[in-house]
């Protein structure tokens, strides 16, 4: 019952309670007085009668406001929380981390919550029945998919993952954008920015990719080197810069082996022999592709003793086949054994 219903139907039997009493008292004794503490009040009896229902009356309506002021208060705190989980959501699926403050425990935990979750693609269609997180949904999927969508609205920092990527997919193509992305990348821990980085490797010049100082895996050394050997790709690089790259990236036998094969083509011989003749000289993980050059420059004596000085290790055993096969006038493509 609403407070406005329970003051009518108490009014109501207040009345009908004192005209009762009125209309059934005797009129020699419809007065009655009362002495406390040596003070007399004299009124009619059905007011007597009335007056615990009046207090009654008043303190349940005391209680009643008490109680809806309470709830009226929780429930606007409630809403207010409400609101800022939904403001944390929106930044967290943006990838914007803010400290937020909450009234309400249960919110409390919600936020702690919300803040280890990450976006799920395979709901992306399941609505939630608010617009704004929706559009986020939406928004969140097309740049997955490689969509350019406009963000100016969301002001995001310029080193949000979710602005790169999106930038990404606007820039396609575009040298100067990835370079602005990268700017942003202390490191190449992000997706973002190792997909813009290995953009720039396919596009950039050596000097400019130098200019971020980051240290090359294998995979990207490789994307150099093949630039390098292909005739329509006017990526250059000098002998001692090659000899730079496979010193300072962390290459083993077969990742070196990988490197002499694009390089076996684009360098002249004498230095493509020298390059890796010293390179085996200080890294034994290079041997395997010292070793590769020597068959294919076909210095098969300088192979040999190479091979009679290294008698006892057994990871050149391919070699050694290859070698009595040449022996034998045997001229198998070294590919084919290696």
């Amino acid at each position: 019952m609403g407070i406005k219903l329970y003051i009518f139907y108490s009014v109501m039997l207040l009345a009908i309670v004192g005209i009762f009493v009125y209309s059934i008292v005797p009129s020699e004794s419809a007065y009655y007085t009362l002495t406390l503490f040596g003070y007399s009040l004299e009124l009619p009896v059905a007011v007597w009668f009335i007056i615990p229902l009046l207090l009654l009356f008043a303190a349940s309506i005391a209680h009643m406001l008490f109680y809806s002021v309470k709830s009226f208060l929780a429930k606007r705190l409630i809403k207010k929380d409400y609101e800022t989980l939904l403001h944390q959501i929106r930044h967290t699926l943006l990838g914007e981390e803010k400290e937020y403050e909450y009234k309400t425990e249960s919110f409390k935990i919600l936020s702690a919550a919300v803040k280890k979750m990450r976006y799920n693609p395979k709901a992306a269609d399941e609505k939630t029945g608010e617009k704004e997180l929706d559009e986020i949904f939406d928004i969140l999927e097309k740049v997955r998919d490689g969509k350019y969508v406009d963000l100016k609205k969301f002001r995001l920092r310029s080193d949000n993952e979710l602005l790169n990527q999106n930038r990404m997919n606007f820039a396609a193509d575009d040298k100067k954008s990835i370079e602005e992305i990268i700017k942003h990348c202390s490191t190449l821990d992000s997706e973002v920015c190792q997909k813009a980085f290995y953009a720039l490797l396919r596009r950039a010049s050596y000097a400019e990719i130098k200019n971020f100082n980051f240290n090359l895996t294998s995979d990207m050394l490789l994307i150099l080197l093949k630039r390098f050997a292909d005739k329509n790709d006017t990526f250059a690089l000098s002998v001692n810069e090659i000899k730079e790259l496979l010193e300072k990236t962390p290459l083993n036998s077969n990742e070196f082996l990988s490197t002499a094969k694009v390089l076996k083509s684009a360098v002249e011989p004498d230095a493509l022999l020298k390059l890796y003749d010293n390179l085996q000289s200080k890294n034994h993980h290079a041997s395997f592709a010292y070793l590769y050059i020597l068959f294919e420059l076909r210095l098969i004596e300088k192979a040999r003793e190479f091979l009679e000085n290294n008698e006892e290790s057994n990871e050149f055993e391919k070699f050694r086949i290859l070698l009595f096969l040449r022996d034998n006038e045997k001229n198998i493509d070294t590919d084919l054994i290696i």
